[in-house]
């Protein structure tokens, strides 16, 4: 067991703490925080437009046509959203004139997915463009970045307006930009979006299955219990993915047709991120029976920033972080509910996730918006939180009753 957990901490964590600090991941991380503005809009007409209600369909139908445009825009928009966002990032970090940067890759993109005949194919910007986006940006920022930190630019002399001086150093590094993907698809007529999303297939097949999302919550939960932010870690690599299944899920209802997807992006809001990661509110209403100050004092601190998603203080405060006693339930309450919700929602007992609510939505009330309005999505999040209470309500009362011990003994050597 000792070798074990020397592994863990020696080489194991330390190589995903290194991944975590890529600046890939970290710009695809903050990169995708950008959408959610825009997918939170385009659910809120989507939850609007599809209340499982005859007799709301019959309410809203004149004006169907008109709810359905702000969701056609901003998830039909989606990959061009988080090629502009990356592109930002990656200039950031690269350290590139940004609105130099963000055109350049946008016009790089743009060339990428150029249909059969080397036309613009609005519909190719939606989420089956997400991945040649982030494929772009990067590709297009580190080429513009080599060529820069190489000194291959066009110099203008003192004197000359700083915008114009950007736009000649810019002229060469980007027209390198520029003509490469250019090549790529006039020139050797490669379909690089095809390309591109054949190649994160594995992948995205991978984490649309019950095992491959088990894994990664795994995973997610391990690392908070080393104490590494393991969301931070994950969410690099799954976010774009999740955020694909909704987009897909979005269109789907929109066509009138079944969800394709189960683990969308806000599929974790159904065991995993119930008060925050690790079904955390399962723990601070468990605190809530406190005889210690000790747990009391973190009961009134952690309680009410749970209800709305928000971990860290009880995390840090309890702390979760380090404590062998609540490493079981922390990671097995959620792979459990997990796994109940995958399959409650892969026979259809439940609905799928067809839309985003900000994450600091409490539970049930999320369940019930991001399926469309399906009461019984809702009432199984307030059976999972009655589950958690419970799996977690005697490992709390181990700790509380050794913090009360420890009080007491204090109490007697003062």
């Amino acid at each position: 067991m000792e070798s074990i957990k020397l592994f863990f901490q020696q080489k194991f964590m330390p190589a995903l703490i290194k991944l975590g600090e890529l600046k890939y991941l970290i710009a695809l991380r903050d990169g995708m925080v950008v959408t959610v503005p825009f997918t939170i809009f385009g659910s809120i007409f989507m939850i609007i437009g599809n209340m499982p209600f005859q007799g709301w369909y019959d309410f809203i139908a004149p004006i169907s046509p008109y709810i359905q445009v702000p969701v056609n825009v901003t998830f039909g928009l989606l990959g061009f959203i988080v090629c502009l966002s990356l592109a930002y990032q990656m200039s950031k970090i690269n350290k590139i004139d940004i609105i130099t940067g963000v055109a350049i890759t946008s016009i790089c993109y743009i060339i990428a997915m150029l249909n059969k005949e080397f036309k613009i194919d609005p519909s190719a910007y939606g989420s089956g463009g997400i991945f040649t986006a982030i494929v772009v940006a990067i590709i297009t920022s580190e080429l513009m970045h080599f060529i820069i930190k190489r000194n291959i630019v066009i110099k203008m002399p003192d004197g000359v307006p700083p915008a114009v001086a950007t736009s000649f150093a810019a002229l060469i590094p980007g027209s390198a930009a520029l003509a490469l993907f250019w090549a790529l698809r006039v020139l050797l007529g490669l379909d690089i979006n095809q390309l591109i999303t054949s190649l994160f297939s594995p992948l995205v097949g991978g984490l649309s299955t019950c095992p491959g999302m088990l894994f990664m919550t795994f995973l997610t939960l391990l690392l908070w219990v080393f104490g590494i932010h393991g969301n931070n870690v994950v969410s690099g690599i799954a976010s774009p993915i999740y955020l694909t299944f909704l987009t897909a899920n979005i269109a789907a209802v929109s066509q009138g047709v079944t969800p394709p997807y189960i683990t969308a992006e806000g599929f974790l809001l159904f065991g995993m991120n119930i008060g925050g990661t690790g079904a955390i509110l399962g723990i601070a209403i468990s605190m809530l029976t406190a005889k210690s100050e000790r747990y009391k004092a973190v009961s009134k601190v952690g309680i009410i920033p749970s209800i709305f998603g928000i971990s860290e203080p009880i995390m840090f405060g309890f702390p979760i972080v380090l404590n062998p006693t609540l490493a079981i339930p922390f990671i097995a309450v959620p792979l459990v509910l997990q796994g109940i919700t995958y399959y409650l929602m892969k026979f259809n007992i439940i609905g799928r996730v067809i839309a985003q609510v900000p994450w600091t939505t409490p539970p049930v009330i999320s369940g019930f918006l991001i399926t469309g309005g399906d009461w019984r999505a809702a009432l199984w999040q307030l059976i999972e939180l009655i589950i958690a209470i419970l799996v977690y309500l005697p490992f709390f009362k181990v700790l509380d009753r050794s913090a009360l011990t420890e009080e007491k003994d204090l109490e007697e050597v003062k």
